[in-house]
């Protein structure tokens, strides 16, 4: 399932950090780079499952794009994955985003 998305790596990667800064924003954590691919949501952000979930929620408003098959991104061997990039995350999304993404 690997369609051309009408957005780049890049923006996906940029709007992704976006929504991260915006979810924490109200955690009253200091960071001490900003975020980009290299970031870690659960061992850089602190996220828990709660987080991931409107992560998702978050992702599909911004995108526009509704059940994405997130198990990909986040399930590993039969359990969640302890750990997943802001730069993975992004790569998932170009990969499964439609192509009227927008």
């Amino acid at each position: 399932m690997n369609h051309t998305n009408p957005l780049s790596l890049a923006d996906i990667t940029a709007r992704l950090c976006l929504l991260l800064d915006d979810m924490i924003q109200e955690w009253d954590m200091e960071l001490l780079d900003p975020i980009n691919t290299d970031t870690r949501l659960i061992e850089d952000l602190g996220f828990e499952s709660v987080d991931l979930m409107q992560l998702i929620v978050a992702i599909e408003q911004a995108f526009g794009a509704r059940g994405l098959p997130y198990e990909k991104a986040l399930m590993q061997d039969g359990g969640y994955v302890t750990e997943i990039s802001v730069g993975q995350l992004a790569q998932f999304l170009s990969d499964n985003l439609p192509k009227t993404a927008a």
